[in-house]
Formats: C-alpha cells, structure tokens, sequence
C-alpha cells in the first residue's frame, strides 16, 4: 500500500505523539521510498509530533519523561534520514528556527 506524503506525515506526526519508535523508523523508509523530502518530513511529522507531547505535557496530561521518549524517537527517525540528508546538495537544512550546517 502507498501512502501519499500527506499520509506520510500525518502518520509520523501521530506515531511521534505515540512514542512509537518502530513506527517513525518505518515511516522514514517509507518517505524516502516516496520520494518525500526528508527536511519536509522532519518539520511537518516528527517537529509536529513533538508539539503534540509538549502541549499535553503542558496541559498535565503527560509526564516530562514522555518528552524525553519523543525527542529518543524524533533522533531514530531523523538517523534513517541522515544519509539522504548528508548526501544533499545543500549545505544546510532548515527545522523550522534550527539551521543545521552539514
């Protein structure tokens, strides 16, 4: 089954939000398969997926271990990406306000 790069997203957002590291692994292959942008990727699911668990956290309804869980899983996301992203044209790659230099 192919999963557009909406899908894609939205299915990283929430397996971040989740804490499902076999998952956003999964999801990573499958972008990159897809041809989704992994800069795309890592800002509209894994990024969004963090901001889920930091507002429950805010809103008392998870704990700040579960922040640290999503940032371990956001890293095994961002890990299967990397080659593609090292390999880029580009020297750097832009997180929302988070330049990274390559």
């Amino acid at each position: 089954m192919y999963s557009t790069k909406e899908e894609l997203i939205d299915r990283a957002k929430r397996a971040v939000a989740d804490l499902d590291e076999s998952a956003v692994e999964q999801i990573a292959r499958e972008a990159l398969e897809a041809g989704v942008s992994p800069v795309e990727l890592i800002e509209e699911g894994f990024i969004e997926g963090m901001k889920i668990v930091g507002d429950l956290f805010e809103e008392g309804k998870s704990q700040l271990s579960q922040i640290f869980e999503a940032s371990h899983v956001v890293e095994s996301g961002i890990d299967v990406l990397k080659p593609v992203i090292m390999s880029s044209e580009e020297d750097v790659c832009w997180f929302g306000n988070l330049v990274v230099g390559m």
